[in-house]
Formats: structure tokens, sequence, C-alpha cells
């Protein structure tokens, strides 16, 4: 009887320590599944540290809360932002990689740079307003958690790539391989990413297209409105401005070197120029018009010179307040043969009138 009492005993007492261990996991179970978790979605990831204080992405199998002590907290995550300049408005913003709460976007990101000068081989300045799509990598994300400034990094890493590939054409060359450029520079930034350039530090990201649009002469925007940024930890360098008034958080207009209208150079006036009028590089842009040209081309071209130097002369007199004649042939009317013609037809209704009185 008290085998049987002893044995009674000890299948209560397993059976409530599975009921108690199981217990306990059901009960593990609810509390992490109503804790809210962190897990990587197609957006965003987050990077944690792991034991031995090595710097890991979150991965597939790894559930995090939301306070978890391992989330690394950058000192300057606030600061992994990118330029966005809107040549519309002369608008310059910044987007930033990180989220309040450490997470780091994975989706595709176009960056604008403000726009640069750049001289072609043969002396010509541009002004380059590049554009770049990028996004983050998620296999080496924890590259971005060295970087303090990587949107001035990137900045200059892309004004570079596209001033040389510029600095290596002439002028007319650059028109003319637009789209070689602009694949010349995806390739390059993309291969300091993937390892094949030996040049540069990897930034974490994958690039996948580099454009830009230019202007000749350095066409820089006269003032430009700065977004703020209130998550940057660090004031944008903006120039000058008034110490008297208070500090809003509205968008700032700044002035920048005032810059000469598209289209115009500052050695010209407000009027065409003439054949004696132009700069060397001016000339040099005149000499491509004429390379590859038929002859009736290269006469046409010629002539508009010619009465465009005429009109700068006549404009030039007239201005000087003085009486100014032109012979038939100085106004370039001589041996006109429509003109010889209607001539002749006045003459000859002249004569008929004189007749008939």
């Amino acid at each position: 009887m008290a085998e049987v009492d002893a044995a009674s005993t000890g299948l209560i007492i397993s059976v409530l320590v599975a009921l108690v261990v199981v217990g306990g996991a059901v009960a593990a179970f609810l509390y992490r599944s109503r804790v809210p978790g962190l897990v990587p979605g197609d957006d965003e990831t987050y990077l944690i540290r792991s034991a031995d204080g090595r710097i890991l992405a979150l991965t597939a199998d790894m559930k995090i809360r939301p306070e978890d002590p391992r989330i690394v907290q950058f000192q300057n995550r606030k600061q992994l932002r990118f330029p966005v300049y809107d040549p519309r408005f002369n608008a310059l913003t910044y987007d930033r990689l990180v989220t309040d709460t450490g997470a780091i976007s994975l989706r595709i990101h176009t960056t604008t740079p403000f726009p640069f000068t750049a001289v072609t081989n043969d002396g010509h300045t541009v002004t380059i307003t590049p554009s770049v799509s990028f996004g983050v990598d998620p296999a080496r994300v924890t590259d971005i958690a060295r970087l303090g400034d990587f949107g001035d990094q990137f900045e200059r890493r892309i004004r570079s790539a596209f001033s040389g590939a510029i600095g290596r054409r002439k002028d007319e060359q650059l028109r003319e391989s637009h789209h070689e450029i602009e694949q010349e520079v995806t390739q390059e930034l993309a291969g300091v990413e993937a390892g094949t350039d030996a040049l540069g530090v990897p930034l974490g990201i994958s690039v996948f297209e580099a454009r830009f649009s230019y202007r000749d002469g350095a066409t820089l925007p006269s003032e430009v409105v700065i977004a703020p940024d209130p998550g940057a930890t660090l004031n944008i360098a903006s120039g000058p401005t008034d110490a008297d008034s208070p500090d809003t958080g509205a968008p700032q207009r700044v002035a920048l070197a005032p810059a000469a209208a598209p289209g115009t150079s500052t050695a010209h006036g407000s009027e065409t120029p003439g054949a004696m009028q132009f700069l060397g590089t001016d000339l040099d842009k005149l000499l491509d018009q004429f390379r590859d040209r038929s002859p009736a081309q290269i006469a046409t071209l010629l002539s508009l010179m010619e009465m465009q130097t005429r009109q700068n002369i006549v404009s030039m007199l007239s201005k000087s307040g003085g009486l100014v004649v032109f012979s038939a042939r100085e106004l370039g009317l001589e041996g006109n043969p429509a003109l010889q013609e209607r001539l002749n037809a006045v003459d000859s209704a002249v004569d008929d009138q004189a007749e008939t009185e």
C-alpha cells in the first residue's frame, strides 16, 4: 500500500512539474507575443550589438524589442543624411537614412547634390546638376555604422566622379557623350562599393543610376532656399543671416554669389555679340559649328556672322548720336536681283505716268 502511495505521489509531482514547465512556456510565449518586436522588413532594418561588441544587422532569425539595449544608437546617426536639391524652386532639403527609432531605410533613394562647376579638357566651364539613385545594401549595412557624415562623403564622391569624367573630354565631346558619361560615373561609383575600384572606401550602399544635366558657364543659383532639418545635430552652414530675427524654424533663403543669367556671359553686354566680341572659349564653340559642315552651311554661318556684325556697328554708331550714312554696297544691297527688279518696275511705272501726262 505504501508503495502505491509513493508511486502516486511521484506521478502527481511529475504531472505538477510538467504543468509548471508548460505553463511557464505558455506564459513566456504570451508575453513575447504581447510585447511588440522588431523584425527585418522590406524597407527598414536595425543594427544591434552582439555580446562581444561587434555590430550586426538584424536578420530574419532575430527578434528584438524596441527598447532592447542591444540596438545600436549612433552618436551622430541623424547626420546620416543626403542632400536633395530642387532646381525648379532653388530649394535644398535633406533626407535621412536613419529614423528616430534607429531603423535604417532600405528603400531606393535619390540624392541631388547642389550644382557645382566643372572644367572640360579644353578649358570650358560648365555647371553640373547631378542626380544619383542608390539604396542601402542589407548585406553591408554595418558599414554605415562607421560613418558620421554619410551625405558629405557621398556628395564629394559624386562631384569627383563627374568632374573627372567631364575633365577627360573636350567641350564638343561633352555634348556628344552625355549618356556615356552617366554610364561611366555609375560604373565608377558602383565599383567603389563592389571593391573593383582601388580608390574609395565603401559606404555600404548600392548605386543604381547616375544622371546629370549641365549648362555652359558658371551659372550657379544666386540664392537658395534651405529647408529646416530638425533632426540634424549640426547647423547647416548657410552664410550670414539676420541676427535680430528669431529662429522660427522656417525655411531660410540664403544669398549666394551673383550668377550670370542663363545663356549669357559676363564679358558680353545685353546685345548679341558680333564676330569681334567673342571670347576665346566662345570662338572655340563657334568653330565646333563649322566642323564637318558642307560649303553651303559654312557660307550661311559666315553670312549670319557678317549680318550680326553689321547690326552691331549700326547700333554702336546710332548710340553715339551722330549722323550715320551707308551706301548700298555697305548695306549689302548692291547686286541684289530682287531689289533691282523692284527698282526697274518702279522706274517703268514712273515713265508710263509721265508719258500719259
